[in-house]
């Protein structure tokens, strides 16, 4: 009992270490110096971004980004409104509610207080996002009672992981940032039951919803539910009343309800398209839809990758160096030797703290649910079972609540570090532990110098066994291009290998000097600090450099090939079909309506389509007013007409090819969808004359020889106008992708029925004479969800300043009284 109230006294020589925060600084400049260091600290990672005025240059950005973005600005400027339906790729498709684009009611909106031209320089998707999120980590850390450096290396342990650098999707990045604010504000409701913290926990969860990766929001959505039952469990087990319980779980509910209205703009429209999208309405696992398992685990994390987590190269670095299990990455998911070292002393020195099993478990369930494929026990049972699990793929990413449990743990060992180097009694268990881990990373060292060929040839017996269950070597014909693969894989390795010895030998050594009171608590912990940064720096700077380059604007711009060119200058409604890049974007770029392109949450009744090689079916592709095919190839039939070589390419036309609206003489009904696509490949099967429909419309439809004049009179990408001339009543067939929540038509302004024709299009019914028929996309639940954004956020943003101001006046009437 006595040692160890002797070891709680201070060294005489350390007692104002920032450690125990005796400083003669107000708060606010402490947080100020924290706040610059973390932000110095990333300028000089995105240096080239915010100096040189590099560019994102990623696929993504390229094929994705930049297009949409071009339609958005453009349809905004145009109509002044938001775009809410996408014309141009797969006969269209929802565009806001499909997660495209976001309309920021978050934590970003409020950068817009900073002047354009500070803004756009810094970049502030990664930069000012970063900086908040290691903001957010100090809080959460200062919480738990931590000093600021301990808490400082923790915040930087969590941001400078490759997870969140290498990321360059910054709707990703904006979602990670927020967990640490959102674990705060849970803690303090649960310990302060403070009414201020349900408006910070609905307002940071909403900003994270909001930030639109509903993923890493719904792993989120998982921490906070675990947090809640570890938090019940132990008030069961300390018998705290109900009544103490109840209160604390309203609050936690209500501020889930805050969340979820301030985020409605993104979740009521999504939730809407759910089912219609291939995210929801797929022969997934499990009851009501969703991916298949085979998709949603494709990119799981493997057992063999959780050596990344101590030698960044030990799974190759990405791209073509990258031989885990996921079909590719661009980066490893490196925690840091030195962050893995100070979160291994906090988890020991921590084991009697009240959140310590709660980490434990943190650590253990994200990990097991990365898996994915490789615990198919439980990602099947998750995938069947869990509520909206089996919507998204990538279970690797909710490695973040790993990464968070880390990063809390380093900075709990930082604070134990500084405990101990600031004790006037020296201790000879922890000063024997760090000597003999020195000693150990000597003999590593060694083992490196003397079996070099050895290790060569274990991990290219990895290599080879790795690339012939994925595949990969078919990408490398010649046996010398694989050996030049495997040499740059081991280098890489091996340059890591050391890397990792030197942090974990110098983390070590500073903490064993300071034990054997060579270094001050203050100079000690600093060092550890600076060692923890250059440690995930070196990996960090390579997978920023890898994402940014000197490109302009007009290199982002998607080539307008001669093809395309071509293609503007026709005249009317049709949709092309790239035969040799299905996938492409690059036409709907300059306002050509394709067959074709690529969206990761696109309409399942489309997908049916494309799992079905429609595209291969002539009469598809004259339903879906496809008029052109480009392709380098030379195509011979019948029904193609070439009618321009444009570069490289050959442009067909298609006979027979139907306009973007017609008439049709009888109807085939059918409600099954297998029974419908089976019958649309059928030589029975013609769109000019038929059309295929879920339920009779009973309109005493003639089956006869029919002629009907359809005038389109206005097309605008969310809405069409015709003029209509037809001798009796028919089936009139839009060639637009249906979707019920959002299309309406009317015919001489009156309402009429949508029908889904064809699985996939629309059909109404047009009574004998001339009529004005029109279809206008509309969604009345963008229109509510917008509003209750507005108002939660503006909300979400003034009461803590109210509160701010009303407990100064409050502090101030105290005092004068």
């Amino acid at each position: 009992m006595g040692s160890n109230m002797a070891r709680e006294k201070q060294h005489p020589n350390l007692k104002n270490s920032v450690n125990t925060l005796a400083i003669p600084r107000p708060t606010w400049q402490i947080w100020g110096i924290m706040g610059l260091i973390i932000f110095t600290i990333i300028l000089f990672l995105y240096q080239d971004s915010v100096f040189k005025g590099y560019k994102l240059n990623i696929a993504d950005v390229k094929s994705q980004g930049v297009i949409f973005d071009h339609y958005r600005t453009d349809f905004e400027q145009s109509y002044n409104e938001y775009p809410l339906w996408y014309p141009y790729i797969f006969c269209g498709m929802p565009f806001h509610a499909s997660g495209t684009y976001r309309i920021r009611y978050t934590l970003e909106t409020l950068y817009q207080l900073i002047p354009s031209f500070i803004r756009s320089s810094l970049n502030p998707a990664f930069t000012l996002n970063l900086l908040l999120g290691g903001i957010f980590m100090l809080i959460l850390l200062r919480s738990y009672g931590l000093g600021y450096l301990p808490a400082l290396g923790g915040a930087l342990a969590f941001i400078l992981t490759t997870k969140l650098l290498g990321t360059p999707h910054t709707n990703r990045i904006v979602t990670f940032i927020h967990i640490p604010l959102i674990f705060y504000a849970l803690r303090q409701i649960i310990e302060t039951r403070k009414w201020i913290y349900i408006i910070i926990l609905g307002g940071a969860l909403g900003s994270q919803i909001g930030s639109y990766h509903p993923q890493v929001a719904y792993y989120t959505l998982l921490m906070i539910g675990l947090y809640g039952l570890y938090r019940f469990v132990q008030a069961i087990q300390s018998k705290e009343n109900w009544q103490s319980i109840g209160s604390w779980v309203l609050m936690v509910t209500i501020g889930l309800a805050i969340a979820y209205f301030m985020a409605s703009i993104v979740l009521m429209p999504m939730r809407e398209y759910l089912p219609f999208s291939i995210r929801g309405g797929g022969a997934g696992a499990g009851s009501g839809g969703g991916l298949s398992a085979d998709y949603a685990t494709a990119w799981s994390f493997s057992w063999m990758e959780i050596g990344s987590f101590f030698l960044p190269a030990f799974n190759g670095f990405g791209g073509n160096t990258y031989w885990g299990d996921s079909p590719f990455t661009s980066y490893p998911h490196y925690l840091g030797m030195s962050v893995i070292i100070l979160a291994v002393i906090g988890f020991w020195k921590n084991r009697h703290h009240r959140d310590f099993w709660f980490w434990c478990l943190l650590l253990v369930f994200s990990l097991l649910i990365s898996m994915g494929k490789n615990l198919s026990v439980l990602s099947n049972l998750l995938l069947n079972y869990l509520p909206y699990f089996n919507k998204f793929r990538e279970p690797s990413m909710i490695l973040i609540l790993f990464i968070l449990g880390i990063a809390i743990l380093a900075g709990f060992g930082l604070e134990a570090v500084g405990r101990k180097i600031n004790s006037m009694i020296n201790d000879p268990k922890w000063i024997k532990v760090f000597l003999r881990g020195l000693i150990a990373a000597g003999v590593l060292a060694l083992v490196a110098v003397l079996f070099k060929g050895m290790l060569n040839a274990i991990m290219t017996g990895f290599y080879q066994s790795a690339d012939q269950a994925s595949g990969r070597l078919a990408q490398f014909p010649d046996q010398r291009q694989v050996a030049m693969l495997y040499q740059m894989r081991f280098d890489a390795f091996f340059q890591d290998y050391w890397l990792m010895l030197i942090f974990a030998a110098a983390t070590m050594g500073i903490i064993w000097a300071g034990l054997k009171k060579m270094l001050s608590e203050n100079v000690a912990m600093s060092l550890l600090i600076i060692i923890l940064v250059v440690d995930l720096a070196i990996p960090g700077s390579k997978v920023i450099k890898d994402m940014f380059s000197p490109v302009t604007q007009q290199n982002m711009t998607p080539i307008k090939t001669p093809a395309i060119d071509f293609l503007q200058k026709q005249p009317g409604d049709f949709r092309v079909f790239p035969v040799d890049e299905l996938s492409t974007n690059r036409y709907a770029y300059y306002g050509i309506a394709s067959v074709g392109g690529y969206h990761a949450a696109k309409m399942q009744s489309y997908q049916d389509m494309l799992a079905g090689n429609f595209l291969n079916n002539f009469n598809f592709l004259r339903m879906t007013n496809t008029h052109y095919l480009v392709t380098q190839k030379q195509l011979q039939t019948p029904i193609l007409q070439l009618i321009q070589r444009a570069g490289n390419e050959n442009i067909y036309a298609l006979n027979g090819a139907l306009p973007r609206a017609w008439f049709v003489d009888s109807v085939v009904v059918q409600a099954d969808p297998e029974q419908v696509l089976a019958f649309m490949q059928t030589p029975d099967f013609d769109p000019a004359r038929m059309v295929i429909v879920e339920e009779d419309p009973d309109y005493g439809l003639s089956n006869h020889a029919y002629s009907g004049v359809v005038k389109t009179t206005k097309h605008d990408p969310q809405l069409y106008e015709f003029e209509t001339t037809n001798e009796s009543g028919g089936m009139f067939v839009l060639s637009e992708a249906g979707y019920a929540p959002g299309w309406q038509a009317t015919v001489d302004g009156q309402p009429v029925e949508v029908m889904q024709a064809n699985h996939f299009l629309q059909a109404i019914w047009v009574p004998a004479g001339d009529h004005k028929v029109t279809f206008n996309f509309h969604s009345g639940t963008f229109s509510t969800a917008l509003w209750l954004s507005r108002i939660l956020f503006y909300g979400v943003i003034f009461t803590p300043i109210g509160y701010v101001v009303f407990t100064k006046l409050k502090q101030q009437n105290t005092i004068t009284t």
